[in-house]
């Protein structure tokens, strides 16, 4: 699926790629730069997807406890990243995790609760420092057979950084990028006047928001446990797990939303404190990032940097809780 379109001074690019619908408005005469942005995405999943046989994160899985894999730069850059974060985070983000998804494949409606021993020993499978990245070489190797990596966290952040830069690199001064939720500003609207992304309320039907954020170029992510889920026998399994347990998350949190200037990294910090919990927040400092989080209480948090730049729309969560973490 995929569609360009042009309304008044803006041009509208709209396809599929990265396992989502993406989307990309700009207020500029920049069709050719429109079109190499959608090239772009479809290069990154290409090379990234987990799914496709000739992609890098396809053949490093294969190879899994075997040998090393030759690998594009970019990729293993995006390795080295992600380790990075895991190393920061103690955990809470993992991109091995890929083991304990395709066990719950709840992306794919599956509505079965695995056996606790399936999920011990998916999990004894996860952990990103038996992931090795060689940089001289450009190749990076799982040590264990089974190991299996998913940049699904982390893949739509980098992409939509992407489509930035080639925006920006070809004069467009004014867009706006949705890649499946990740949303990328170019500047600002071409009145001058910030970007308004809502932020879905967690607990209500989708499209109802429970704030507003104004942004300008900057990133702003969200992972949230409303999207995919299912319930058994009066519990709600969701598809966001904890690396560390095998088990989908239950910290008290419905949903984190990161503000970042960097998406990749507002995409890899919003899993990781979505898994971590509020303890986590001391993370963002180290990327200059702010966070909006909703709890099962109906609380709703922001960082101080959102000072004036978020507004809150849900009358209940506005009575129980506006307050900054």
């Amino acid at each position: 699926m995929q569609g360009f379109s042009q309304q008044r001074d803006a041009l509208h690019c709209r396809f599929l790629s990265l396992g989502t619908l993406n989307e990309i408005d700009l207020f500029a005469e920049a069709a050719d730069a429109l079109a190499m942005a959608e090239k772009r995405v479809r290069e990154i999943d290409d090379c990234m997807s987990v799914f496709k046989p000739d992609s890098d994160i396809f053949r490093l899985n294969a190879f899994a406890g075997r040998k090393a894999v030759e690998l594009h730069p970019e990729t293993l850059a995006l390795l080295a990243l992600a380790k990075t974060i895991h190393a920061e985070s103690r955990g809470a983000f993992d991109i091995t995790v890929r083991p304990l998804t395709k066990l719950w494949a709840i992306e794919k409606n599956r509505e079965t609760v695995p056996a606790e021993r399936e999920i011990a020993r998916a999990r004894k499978l996860v952990d990103s420092r038996k992931l090795v990245c060689d940089a001289k070489h450009a190749r990076a190797f799982l040590k264990r057979s089974g190991q299996a990596v998913d940049l699904g966290g982390i893949a739509k952040g980098y992409a939509a950084d992407e489509v930035k830069r080639i925006l920006s690199e070809n004069g467009v001064q004014n867009a706006l990028i949705n890649l499946g939720g990740n949303i990328a500003a170019v500047g600002t609207r071409p009145d001058g006047s910030p970007w308004h992304i809502g932020i879905q309320n967690p607990a209500a039907a989708r499209g109802t928001y429970i704030a507003v954020l104004s942004i300008a170029d900057c990133s702003v992510v969200t992972s949230g446990s409303n999207e995919r889920f299912f319930i058994r026998d009066g519990v709600r399994y969701h598809h966001i797990l904890d690396p560390r347990t095998g088990w989908p998350v239950q910290n008290g949190l419905l949903s984190v939303t990161v503000v970042c200037r960097r998406s990749v990294i507002a995409d890899a910090l919003s899993t990781a404190l979505f898994a971590g919990g509020m303890r986590y927040l001391p993370l963002l400092r180290q990327y200059d990032a702010e966070a909006v989080i909703a709890t099962e209480r109906g609380e709703l948090y922001a960082t101080p940097g959102l000072s004036g730049r978020l507004e809150i729309v849900s009358d209940q969560t506005e009575k129980r809780s506006q307050r900054h973490a």
